[in-house]
């Protein structure tokens, strides 16, 4: 013998749900139910009775909630799957990208290392040039003193 109150704990409804249930079915549970003292008391059968007429209610409401669950569940995996896709493509296109650039760079170096090796010989070219103008090289005939080159005289 269980209270209405016990048997609403174990279906995990309110205990004024399974009052209404009982009155619902008052003519069904009649024999099955035992009244002490202005309490109820429901036997076995009672108890498979209300069980089962609540299982009628709480299960469709189960499968309706695990439809929903499903669809939604469905719903999210597509919308998180969609994005996933988008954004391996993103990542393909940047990795291009870096690629490119990469190949960019590569080039750009080769040819600053080109430049430098050009600028270096231009220098070294430049320093022989101006030795070679400061260097006092230039045979005695042509040498003539800063007087005989202003009044453009021959150097005897």
């Amino acid at each position: 013998m269980k209270s209405p109150y016990k048997l609403s704990k174990e279906l995990s409804v309110s205990s004024t749900a399974v009052y209404k249930k009982i009155k619902q079915l008052d003519n069904e549970l009649e024999p099955y139910i035992i009244k002490k003292n202005g309490k109820i008391l429901l036997n076995d059968e009672a108890e498979r009775i209300l069980r089962n007429s609540f299982l009628e209610v709480i299960q469709p409401i189960s499968e309706q909630l695990d439809n929903q669950f499903s669809n939604e569940f469905d719903k999210l995996y597509n919308q998180l799957n969609t994005e996933n896709e988008y954004l391996r493509g993103q990542n393909k296109i940047l990795l291009d990208k870096v690629g490119q650039q990469s190949d960019q760079i590569a080039d750009l170096a080769e040819k600053l290392t080109e430049l430098n090796r050009n600028q270096q010989i231009l220098l070294k070219q430049e320093q022989d040039k101006n030795n070679f103008l400061l260097s006092d090289v230039r045979p005695e005939e042509n040498k003539k003193s800063l007087w005989q080159k202003l009044f453009k005289q021959k150097n005897k």
